[in-house]
């Protein structure tokens, strides 16, 4: 996407602000002009190796530990429009994530795993296709020797019109459909798997807490969608919230967590292993840098959990002040000096700021186009300001000079950034208007 691209929120306060001041220089001017004459004129973690060992086990045997594959929040059949990505980009991301799941599949026949664990928004139940479906199908039905556990989150409830209640898995599949704990005992291997479903955008009965866990000599793990209260946003919805310590009963070996979308683990007084896996791979700007799915060998004694790196495109979002640039050559090298993580393809959002010259800023397409190429996607953001003399133009006996000197005098009266940014833009924007010049509007898509 080329230079033009921000929060449009933003962009209708500075206009606001803009149209403000404006009427307020503007009607003192027209005041001003009536009484000198009788008819005037009327805008984390470190990326672990991925070159996995595989070790095959003899058939019937029973292994002293278990081998677990933890992912969740895959959101299949996901738009990207909330990314500001454009649509024939959406489905490459949508094919990505296909690609990673994929993936983690492989590798669990491979290892091979004794359960992989899907915890919740698999696919998007408002989106999902029926092409969608067979391939979950048939990647599922290509590791029938390795037993699948999907505990349906709050994007893809078990619901009566869902596919998991609607349309037939294969053998090794289990799906949780209860809202309530369900045990699942493996009959090959001492391992009993916990599990609760989203009944719905939002459970109807929240299970945390109730888990009981049987002193009973095998393996137990629990598979779980919610959010920890401690890392819930501010302003953000809850689903299923809960403490980690009531999470965490004795006997419970390791939960398995989704909904959060970056890897974390949760330690506390308690004993049980407490991971969520994350995302697999970013879904917008606000999930940079790589992602990961994990592997875990536990038994009653010990555990190891890996963290795999997943990523097949990493999201990475920057900032480059322009302000110091004397060409356009001078933006080109600085945004091909900046880091790449992994040496993936980069999905980039570059947010140019400061006060440029004209000539610089009419530069700022020809530059996208010189390093665009570079990229799985680049979105580059306008933020800059004209360089002017603000003082000077603030001096200025005319309405311009009045509308300048107004905004001026507030920007030194605010400290808060965001006020600051947004009274900045404004002035920005009443320049360019009283001199009817273009200036490119944020929020609004370029080709």
């Amino acid at each position: 996407m080329c230079p033009g691209q921000a929060s449009g929120a933003d962009e209708i306060i500075a206009l606001r602000l803009t149209r403000r001041a404006a009427a307020s220089t503007l009607g003192a001017a027209i005041a001003s002009a009536r009484r000198r004459f009788p008819n005037p004129f009327k805008s984390c973690y470190p990326m672990p190796d991925n070159g996995r060992e595989t070790y095959p086990r003899d058939a019937g045997a029973v292994p002293d530990t278990m081998r677990l594959i933890h992912t969740a929040d895959i959101h299949l059949d996901a738009s990207y429009a909330a990314a500001g990505l454009p649509v024939r980009f959406g489905a490459r991301r949508r094919q990505g994530l296909r690609d990673v799941f994929q993936q983690i599949v492989r590798r669990a026949g491979e290892w091979p795993a004794d359960a992989l664990l899907i915890v919740g928004d698999l696919f998007e139940h408002d989106r999902v296709s029926l092409d969608t479906l067979a391939f979950l199908r048939g990647e599922f039905a290509s590791i029938s020797h390795v037993p699948v556990f999907i505990a349906p989150g709050n994007h893809d409830p078990y619901m009566p019109d869902s596919p998991y209640a609607t349309m037939a898995w294969p053998d090794n599949v289990v799906i949780f459909s209860s809202p309530k704990w369900t045990p699942h005992a493996l009959d090959n291997a001492p391992l009993t798997v916990h599990g609760f479903a989203f009944d719905g955008p939002d459970i109807s009965v929240n299970p945390f807490g109730a888990l009981a866990v049987p002193q009973d000599g095998r393996l137990h793990v629990a598979v779980a969608h919610g959010s920890e209260n401690s890392f819930i946003p501010s302003g953000k919805t809850a689903y299923a919230p809960f403490r980690a310590e009531d999470a965490a009963p004795d006997g419970l070996a390791y939960l398995a967590l989704g909904h959060y979308h970056g890897l974390r683990q949760l330690t506390g007084d308690f004993t049980t292993l407490i991971y969520y896996s994350g995302a697999p791979e970013g879904h917008s700007f606000g999930e940079t840098g790589i992602h990961y799915y994990l592997e875990a060998d536990i038994d009653e004694r010990t555990a190891l959990v890996t963290p795999v790196a997943s990523s097949r495109a990493v999201y990475a979002a920057h900032s480059i002040d322009c302000a110091a640039f004397a060409s356009a050559q001078d933006l080109v090298n600085a945004v091909r000096a900046l880091p790449r993580d992994g040496g993936l393809p980069q999905v980039t959002r570059i947010t140019l700021t400061g006060a440029c010259e004209d000539s610089l800023r009419n530069e700022f397409n020809a530059a996208y186009d010189a390093v665009a190429a570079e990229y799985e996607f680049l979105d580059l953001v306008d933020a800059t300001v004209p360089r002017e003399d603000i003082e000077a133009l603030a001096r200025e006996n005319t309405s311009l000079g009045a509308f300048v000197d107004a905004l001026t005098n507030e920007l030194r009266d605010t400290a808060d950034a965001r006020r600051r940014e947004m009274l900045e833009r404004a002035r920005a924007i009443g320049i360019a208007a009283y001199r009817g010049q273009a200036l490119a509007v944020r929020g609004a898509e370029r080709g």
